[in-house]
């Protein structure tokens, strides 16, 4: 099945051509064709002595995955807590990122060209300037930045 989102009109769905997430309040865009999936509420366990980058593990169907922290100043965590997260990739090589709510599916069509620079965010040397979709009611909307899901997990491991 192939994600759909409406236009403007909303006359006429669109295919989504790739999906994009808010982490730590910046939307970064994925590249067409990675494997994602959205867990909503996961349960995930800290790791003593890990870096603050690392949120802890989580389960999924059996394989324990990495969970990174991509807010600018993470959150020490003691116990389990549960959060949003975005799994990327296919287990047993995947990794997971904290997120603000659900991906979106976006249309590359749909977007206007942006003349911005780079957010100032923890995975910022991972990430390029894409786009913005346009608002609903003809404003600017919200930027879009491009990233790689391997650079955007090195950049967060450096940092």
């Amino acid at each position: 099945m192939t994600p759909r989102s409406s236009d403007d009109a909303g006359a006429v769905p669109l295919p989504a051509t790739r999906f994009g997430a808010r982490l730590g309040g910046v939307g970064v865009a994925l590249p067409v064709g990675t494997a994602l999936e959205f867990v909503a509420d996961a349960a995930i366990y800290p790791l003593p002595l890990a870096p603050a980058r690392i949120a802890g593990l989580m389960q999924l169907r059996g394989q324990p995955l990495v969970v990174l922290d991509p807010s600018t100043e993470p959150a020490a965590a003691t116990s389990m807590r549960r959060r949003d997260v975005l799994v990327v990739g296919k287990p047993p090589q995947a990794a997971a990122l904290l997120v603000d709510g659900p991906p979106q599916p976006l249309v590359d069509a749909s977007w206007q060209p942006i003349d911005e620079r780079l957010p100032d965010c923890p995975f910022a040397s991972a990430i390029d300037v894409v786009g913005r979709e346009p608002g609903q009611r003809g404003g600017p909307g919200e930027p879009w930045y491009g990233a790689d899901p391997e650079r955007l997990f090195e950049a967060l491991a450096r940092s």
